[in-house]
């Protein structure tokens, strides 16, 4: 028994998300219904907003709920999601060769998702993009606050494929792995060429090239493979 190794805790607002969606099921809400105000919820709660904004970021990201600007939140499209991530598997650190893995298997699957994303990218959905692009010239220097911003840029990207499957599968598999990649990227990733590709996303996405956007995610992939195979 002594050599038991300690449970790791889950932070604040992993635990607040986590309340957020059990709150949302015990109260019988469904897709598209209008969520209480963020201040009632931090109250409801007992945490400050800076910690259910938090939250709710990390809950916008995969889908569980959508934020709409001068709106409100609402239960998101991906609520209900079939593939989740195993709840024993995602607080324990993983292996550099199942991270690898998982990135390679992310390659093979984001290709096909651009592809079905491409026809359905419209006007809304390339300004947000560049609304969010912005956003992160304002903290250089803050590599986890711009990878949330590349997080959902690349999600607006995989919704637009409008097929849950292959996008619950990505989801699925990137919470696998999110706490062990971010913290070694903001260790390693090159920001200047990390912000130069999602810059040049952006203007493959305007443009319609298919092709440049396959290649950038691609490279992006790639980049922070090898910084997981070398540092890890």
């Amino acid at each position: 028994m002594n050599n038991i190794t300690p449970i790791n805790k889950q932070s604040l607002p992993d635990t607040i998300a986590r309340e957020i969606r059990n709150f949302i099921i015990d109260r019988n809400y469904r897709k598209g219904d209008r969520l209480p105000a963020t201040a009632e919820l931090a109250k409801l709660f007992g945490v400050g907003l800076p910690t259910l904004r938090e939250a709710i970021k990390k809950l916008e990201t995969i889908g569980t709920v959508e934020v709409k600007h001068g709106s409100g939140m609402y239960v998101g499209k991906y609520f209900d999601r079939l593939f989740l991530p195993n709840p024993v598997i995602i607080y324990k650190p993983l292996k550099k060769e199942k991270l690898l893995e998982l990135i390679d298997a992310r390659i093979a699957i984001e290709s096909r998702i651009i592809h079905l994303a491409m026809p359905n990218l419209d006007s809304d959905h390339l300004a947000r993009i560049e609304q969010l692009m912005q956003r992160t010239e304002n903290y250089p220097d803050d590599y986890l606050k711009c990878a949330l911003n590349y997080l959902e840029v690349e999600n607006m990207m995989r919704q637009a494929a409008n097929n849950t499957i292959l996008y619950e599968i990505v989801i699925a598999i990137t919470n696998l792995y999110s706490e062990d990649q971010l913290e070694i990227l903001n260790a390693h990733m090159p920001r200047e060429k990390d912000y130069e590709i999602h810059r040049n996303l952006l203007i493959a996405l305007k443009t319609g090239n298919e092709k440049d956007v396959i290649d950038l995610m691609e490279t992006r992939f790639k980049i922070i493979r090898d910084i997981i195979d070398r540092y890890m």
